[in-house]
């Protein structure tokens, strides 16, 4: 990329279509403004439906009229219902049209010199808003609705709103490029042209979000974000005030109803949905399995998301049993399997695959094809259950052949998805796991991965019930679903009878369950309508030969009721006033999503560098360079992430930071135990770390946690997990192995609840065979725990304390 300095006269230069390369003005030194001015966001929450209002302001700071164009993204489970122009004292409600006839209306509002807008569908996480004929000098608004159902996760509900287009890779011989976008389409990906926004250099567009919450929430937290929560007679939580564009904004909570295990259904009188939660004391039907693990080695997974992407393929990899085989493969544009076969799971294969784990690193691009075909080329094998979990950040564009090829080569294996990224490609690892029969997981860098894998072994295989419906009435999904541990499925069903019979099969049988609605004032209707649409798009990608018949049936949905899709379009009017002259067209670039290098390439790329901690405020690096005398310049406030065990705080101005790199010091000496204690005490940092490059400081406030507290007691169960080998044991010795299963009981695993159910199976048939007294003192306990008593440590549990760490870790656990 290049910075061209312009006059103020000069004009904006757009980034050239064709590559991710861009030119951006700058005016006597500062770069020229871009239409979109603030993103608003505001969403309600009610049980498990979510209702946003996205507001979108651009401004024309030009002589001639504008015309602004904005290739956006919006949740992919989202249903677009309503889209409202307010330009000055005018607000004009879009009609939802057929795409051709929107676009045509749009054009001809524009060459009337009439202002409009055009809101259009790309992909289900794309959109493109095109707002034409702003005056020079004004101002215009345009106000998105969006319809979401909230995603549960072992009991707590998820809402994730994405900001950034992330660059994707981009596969195929070039073809035309008609669109926004700065990417060609190419024989591979026909619609590739629209898709990919420009990314700016520097600065970043406003993001103002509230989430409201109704009703008692728990357990509150947010991604990536520092935040604030305000408590009134709701809950109401919005990011720091300086948050921008750059990556995704994710809440997670806990209510009292999402305690509950029993399935639930609402209905608002002409569709239904039913929420079929797994029996709390089910058990998937475990078979010895053939697990492959793939993992995304491109250039885009460099630096922070390496690291939890290879966390990930450990904590995985430790939670297979003995009996079962796996292979690991790691791709970029080419194929990087540990072994050409599957491998027996035993300590001498683990001790391998740790190795060759510990030494990927990031390069090339993501073409996933080739992995995908790779992971699922085993047969299935009688008795044998097959398992892939393909781990990834899924910046890529080719999103048709990749959902192809896990739907039709798949056979009975189950495809499960790991996305990890400040903005990860969620719709596309979403409709992977959907065909392939699996569950998706999304998790940013900053995430405890290794808790998120844990959750994640007690799905991986088989589900607890399969072939999911509702008896008698049409549903919105065009497959029977799929119940997974700490996963419930959502029916959604046309009608509204008094009881609705859920049916399904089980590792123990049958599985049917009555069930009556309750009344809901929330609307259904479009969400049966996106649910349905997504099926039979779905449907589309897998079996193009049946487009004549499909796709009469999606446009039927979309403008029934109002939902927005690929073959629709919402377009405003305003012919109060006639806006003439010429007509300057201007796409708004994104921002670089957080933690990628600031090259703007895409993710075939050179491995970008890992980020760079947050600038500090000014005062508290002035008061810092006082002590060390240190060369770093004085920056000016800049956000960063809160990161778990961490929270951020604020300079003078507000402004959240997290952490900063006083750089190297005056002379290159590193500064005393003595002078550090005495920084930390003036400027009130809790925690400063020493690089091991001589004179450099890297200050971080840090708050602690307790031994109790709940991020550090996974972390410890993540060294649980990680320290136990192929053979279920610790150490192969018996008070090991019973000290580290009575701690795994004490913080509520079993072999029924708790995230380390597969570490709790594996250790107790470890220990079920030892003739022991302490394995049927750890056994005990367990089976205990497993009918409802509440595990209290005995005088004869000091047995196990001597025998190693676990044994230490369960003496000092809190009674």
């Amino acid at each position: 990329m290049t910075l061209i300095p312009l006059s103020p006269s000069a004009a904006l230069h757009l980034p050239p279509r064709g590559d991710l390369g861009g030119l951006v003005a700058l005016v006597e030194g500062v770069e020229a403004a871009f239409p979109l001015v603030e993103l608003k966001v505001r969403t309600t929450i009610v049980a498990d439906c979510a209702r946003t209002v996205v507001e979108q302001r651009f401004a024309n700071p030009h002589a001639v009229p504008l015309e602004a164009v904005h290739v956006f993204p919006l949740p992919e489970d989202g249903a677009v219902t309503e889209v409202t122009l307010h330009a000055g004292e005018v607000t004009v409600r879009a009609e939802l049209r057929e795409r051709q006839a929107a676009e045509q209306a749009f054009a001809e509002a524009r060459d009337a010199g009439h202002r409009a807008a055009l809101l259009t569908v790309e992909r289900a996480d794309v959109h493109t808003l095109r707002v034409t004929r702003i005056p020079p000098g004004e101002e215009v608004r345009v106000r998105i609705v969006i319809a979401e159902r909230l995603e549960k996760v072992d009991g707590r509900y998820r809402w994730r709103f994405p900001t950034v287009i992330a660059p994707r890779y981009l596969p195929g011989q070039a073809t035309h490029h008609d669109g926004p976008g700065v990417l060609p389409a190419t024989d591979r990906v026909p619609d590739a042209d629209r898709l990919q926004p420009p990314i700016r250099l520097v600065g970043g567009t406003r993001l103002d979000l509230e989430v409201e919450i109704e009703g008692p929430v728990r357990n509150l937290q947010c991604a990536q974000h520092a935040f604030r929560v305000d408590l009134d007679s709701r809950i109401r939580v919005a990011p720091a005030a300086d948050s921008t564009l750059d990556r995704d904004f994710v809440l997670a909570f806990g209510t009292a109803d999402a305690d509950a295990v029993t399935s639930r259904a609402w209905t608002d009188g002409q569709y239904t949905l039913v929420s079929v939660e797994p029996p709390s004391q089910a058990f998937p039907d475990v078979l010895p399995r053939d697990a492959v693990f793939v993992v995304d080695i491109s250039g885009s997974m460099s630096g922070v998301k390496m690291e939890a992407a290879k966390r990930a393929l450990r904590t995985a990899l430790h939670g297979l049993t003995d009996g079962d085989r796996f292979r690991l493969v790691a791709f970029d544009d080419s194929l990087h399997p540990m072994s050409p076969d599957l491998l027996a799971y035993d300590a001498r294969s683990l001790a391998r695959a740790d190795a060759w784990i510990d030494a990927l690193g990031p390069r090339g691009g993501t073409e996933m094809l080739p992995a995908i075909q790779e992971a699922l080329k085993h047969p299935d094998v009688e008795g044998r259950g097959r398992s892939v979990l393909f781990v990834t950040d899924g910046q890529a564009w080719n999103e048709a052949e990749l959902t192809a090829a896990v739907a039709h080569r798949r056979g009975t294996a189950r495809f499960f998805t790991l996305g990890i990224d400040s903005a990860v490609n969620g719709a596309l690892l979403k409709r992977l796991a959907r065909v392939g029969g699996g569950t998706c997981e999304l998790a940013t860098p900053s995430d405890d991965i290794e808790a998120v894998v844990a959750a994640l072994e007690a799905r991986f295989g088989n589900p607890v019930l399969d072939q999911v419906l509702v008896e008698g009435l049409p549903g919105a999904s065009l497959q029977p679903a799929s119940v997974f541990v700490g996963r419930p499925a959502v029916l959604l069903v046309e009608g509204a009878p008094g009881t609705v019979v859920v049916a399904g099969r089980s590792a123990s049988g049958v599985f049917r369950v009555p069930i009556q609605p309750v009344s809901t004032g929330v609307p259904l209707g479009p969400l049966f309508a996106k649910a349905r649409i997504t099926a039979l798009e779905d449907r589309l990608l897998l079996k193009p030969f049946e487009e004549e018949a499909v796709r009469p049936e999606i446009l039927r949905l979309s403008l029934a009721h109002g939902v927005a899709c690929t073959l629709t379009a919402f377009v405003a009017v305003d012919r109060s006033r006639v806006v003439g002259g010429p007509l300057r067209e201007q796409i708004q670039p994104a921002q670089q999503p957080s933690g990628w290098a600031n090259t703007g390439v895409p993710a075939g790329a050179a491995p970008p560098p890992p980020p760079q901690a947050a600038p500090a405020p000014k005062r508290a690096m002035e008061k810092l360079r006082s002590f060390f005398g240190s060369n770093a310049p004085v920056a000016p406030p800049a956000p960063a992430p809160a990161m778990p065990g961490e929270v951020s705080f604020e300079d003078d101005e507000g402004s959240a930071v997290r952490s900063l790199d006083l750089g190297l010091m005056r002379g290159g000496a590193a500064p005393s135990r003595r002078r550090l204690q005495e920084a930390k005490e003036e400027v009130g940092i809790s925690d400063i770390d020493q690089e091991r490059s001589p004179g450099r400081v890297a200050i971080t406030h840090r708050e602690l946690p307790a031994k109790s507290d709940v991020a550090t007691q996974v972390r410890d169960d993540a060294w649980l997990a990680g320290s136990q080998q192929a053979d279920g044991s610790f150490g192969g010795d018996v008070a090991r192995t019973a000290a580290a299963l009575l701690l795994l009981v004490l913080r509520g695993h079993t072999r029924r609840t708790g995230a380390r159910r597969r570490t709790v199976a594996k250790a107790a048939a470890w220990l079920a065979t030892q003739d022991h007294p302490l394995a049927r003192l750890a056994l005990e306990a367990l089976e205990a725990a497993e009918r409802g008593e509440q595990p209290v440590p005995t005088p004869d549990w000091a047995a196990v304390y001597a025998s190693g760490p676990e044994g230490r870790a369960l003496e000092q656990h809190p009674a």
